[in-house]
């Protein structure tokens, strides 16, 4: 069954996120980004105030939107966002010269210092193969593709549905755990569910305005109800 991950900015959304059930609940700030990272002090209190009022909540951060050159900032920031207590640390690497080495380096942080780090490939231009093919081998446990420009249309959008169900299923062949997400809307959750991967990532549908405006608790139910739905269908 596909879980629903949704993105809240502060404590205030995270309550709200929590009384509505939500079983995958990521920190980030939207206005700063794609992968905008909030403080690691806001991320511990955030992280603190959920294992009390939705133990049963998975809990995510972002380090921040970081070119892939900047080797040493994405390592401490890695660091920081780990030491808050989250289950996962959520890195972007954008496809280019030096998105490969950087994919090495998250993978080097996660075996020889534990950190939970979910690699999240940007697909703005289609499915990164060279870069899921190396995820894929190095071991990681989650990984998920998303988009940066979230203006450009949905991950549905820019995906080749195929390319989607390759990227799903090369997952589960080595018991990866696959996530989608990038300006995903709520009428986009059948075809999720046909895909099903592990995880789907949502924020602008579940907020009122766009994807920077405030979560909508009305908005969050309708989709949770349709995801319940498709779960029991």
């Amino acid at each position: 069954m596909t879980r629903v991950l949704v993105s809240v900015r502060d404590a205030v959304e995270a309550q709200v996120a929590a009384a509505a059930g939500v079983p995958f609940i990521d920190l980030k700030e939207p206005s700063r980004g794609a992968l905008g990272g909030l403080d690691p002090a806001v991320i511990a209190r955030i992280v603190a105030q959920l294992r009390t009022c939705a133990p049963q909540a998975v809990v995510s951060a972002t380090i921040g939107d970081w070119p892939a050159e900047a080797a040493d900032e994405v390592a401490a920031r890695c660091r920081a966002v780990a030491a808050t207590g989250v289950d996962h640390v959520k890195a972007g690497v954008v496809p280019g010269g030096a998105a490969l080495a950087l994919l090495r380096q998250l993978d080097a942080l996660r075996r020889t210092e534990g950190l939970p780090i979910v690699p999240v490939l940007v697909a703005d231009d289609g499915v990164p193969w060279a870069l899921v093919d190396a995820a894929l081998a190095a071991g990681f446990e989650l990984l998920m593709l998303d988009t940066v420009d979230k203006r450009g249309g949905s991950l549905l959008q820019r995906c080749a549905p195929a390319d989607l169900q390759r990227f799903v299923a090369a997952s589960r062949a080595v018991r990866a755990r696959p996530g989608l997400a990038g300006a995903l809307r709520a009428e986009d959750w059948p075809q999720l569910a046909a895909l099903a991967p592990d995880f789907a990532g949502f924020r602008s549908a579940v907020c009122a305005g766009d994807r920077a405006g405030t979560l909508s608790a009305e908005r969050l139910s309708a989709l949770l109800r349709m995801s319940a739905g498709a779960a029991q269908a």
